[in-house]
């Protein structure tokens, strides 16, 4: 994925006059992103409404998302818009690059962000958890398949069409003619496609899962009680990658030993700090972590691996939940972990953090 060096995390993270910028929730900026992002139903074309409809334009939506985060307001509306409209434009990568952003936003200006803390936490929780179900309904239609670039959901309503013809032939042959495919075609698919794409794909859903966990272990350390779920696109990146563990395992592929899909920079060459932090991605190579994020992420691909391989153990889940650890201040990891309020009061004594 190639991004404007505008869109690179450093850009869209730095502070606007030294803050979080203003409130835009009622601005023309929304308007606009609002309109960029309106597509007609296919229905009014036909019969006698026939007529040229009006198609979303996600490169404006990019465009106009990005330079608001840069430039006018850290608001997590716009980061939601900016994720659809990348992972609309470049698929897994851009759906990865989204909650990155997502993920560095919360931790920058958790204080300062908009919607405002003044305006209750559900608010916030709310436009995260529009960029979940968007993201998922997205993913499950980006094209895991080359040539006749079939999605998950093709994929799923193939085999709703082969459930179909065991049931009324007829109905099998209709649903053909409405433009749905059987698993004849989608297999046909799977032929063309490269190993090599497949692998590719794999690993890019992976870091798209990395990084969701490392969003959702931010989110839970800071909304508490009230952190917003992720659970709809993580059920369907994890889908994807069964299916796509399932095609390659059809050719003797070891997933295990699956490569991380070739270098793609987030945007184009520009001045980053050595210190800068990364978007949550799995390591380009082997051995010890050389940052904390990439520590996370280790910890992601043995927690996946584990979930893949061994998925009645325990293991997955006690990594996922030191994953969780790491995002949080010790304070909350302190009411998380003990349940006992004299026990934690004790502590915080001990410590001299104790409230006052």
């Amino acid at each position: 994925m190639q991004l404007p060096p505008s869109l690179s995390l450093d850009v869209l993270a730095a502070p606007i006059d030294g803050g979080a910028g203003e409130d835009l929730s009622f601005s023309e900026l929304f308007d606009q992103i609002k309109e960029a992002r309106r597509a007609d139903p296919q229905y009014l074309s036909q019969g006698d409404w026939q007529t040229d409809l009006k198609q979303a334009d996600w490169e404006q939506v990019i465009e106009l998302a990005g330079e608001g985060i840069a430039r006018r307001s850290k608001d997590l509306m716009l980061v939601a818009w900016l994720a659809e409209g990348l992972a609309r434009r470049h698929g897994f990568a851009g759906v990865e690059h989204g909650l990155a952003l997502a993920t560095r936003l919360l931790e920058t200006y958790w204080d300062s962000l908009f919607p405002e803390l003044e305006e209750g936490i559900e608010q916030r929780a709310t436009r995260l958890g529009w960029l979940d179900s968007t993201l998922a309904e997205v993913a499950s239609q980006l094209p895991l398949t080359q040539g006749q670039a079939y999605s998950l959901l093709a994929y799923e309503e193939s085999r709703q069409v082969e459930n179909l013809a065991r049931q009324n032939a007829d109905a099998a042959s209709a649903a053909l003619a409405d433009g749905k495919i059987n698993a004849e075609i989608f297999q046909r698919a799977v032929v063309l496609t490269d190993t090599a794409h497949l692998q590719a794909q794999h690993a890019r859903i992976g870091a798209c899962l990395v990084a969701l966990q490392g969003l959702g272990a931010r989110a839970d350390s800071l909304f508490g009680q009230e952190a917003p779920s992720f659970r709809n696109l993580d059920d369907v990146l994890h889908r994807c990658q069964q299916l796509l563990e399932r095609l390659l395992k059809e050719r003797n592929v070891d997933i295990s030993a699956n490569p991380a899909p070739a270098a793609e920079p987030e945007a184009a060459p520009a001045a980053r700090p050595a210190s800068a932090e990364t978007p949550a991605a799995a390591p380009a190579v082997n051995g010890m972590p050389r940052s904390r994020e990439e520590a996370l992420a280790l910890l992601g691909n043995v927690a996946q691996y584990f979930r893949q391989h061994e998925p009645h153990s325990p293991i997955p889940y006690l990594v996922e939940r030191a994953i969780k650890w790491g995002g949080m201040p010790l304070d909350a990891w302190l009411c998380d972990v003990i349940k006992d309020g004299g026990v934690i009061d004790s502590i915080r004594d001990t410590l001299g953090t104790q409230e006052s």
